[in-house]
């Protein structure tokens, strides 16, 4: 059941990047997470992460992470590295990574978003107690 999780969030976030087709201010949801696309006043898309599973949010709250010691481009570099080793995982059939992650390096995610996958992974990592960046 570890890998539950993350076939939710790689299922939500491919449905990320199908939403970006879909009406705005529609929400799509996917098991473990919803991501929503909405307008906000200043004509801009914003994207919301939501993770259903309840250790995530736990593990999440029991760590003394400071969130004002990442910026927003650090973070989203960070989710393009992951997001292309997840992917290289997938392609050469590891079975812990058992889809293929849709992450837009370009999208305009914000730093929430970006905060909370970056987490998402640290969290992978210990929860199947390995490293997905190699050397790291």
């Amino acid at each position: 059941m570890k890998n539950v999780p993350s076939i939710l969030v790689l299922t939500a976030i491919v449905a990320l990047i199908i939403s970006c087709g879909v009406q705005r201010g529609a929400a799509s949801k996917s098991g473990g997470l919803t991501i929503k696309d909405t307008l906000s006043a200043q004509d801009s898309l914003e994207y919301e992460l939501v993770v259903f599973d309840s250790a995530f949010e736990y593990w999440l709250e029991t760590r003394s992470f400071n969130k004002s010691q990442y910026s927003n481009q650090y973070l989203k570099n960070r989710n393009r590295l992951y997001a292309d080793e997840w992917n290289r995982r997938y392609a050469i059939g590891d079975r812990r990574f058992d889809s293929y992650l849709s992450y837009d390096p370009f999208a305009n995610y914000d730093f929430e978003f970006s905060y909370r996958l970056f987490m998402y992974f640290k969290y992978f990592e210990e929860v199947n107690r390995l490293k997905i960046l190699p050397g790291r």
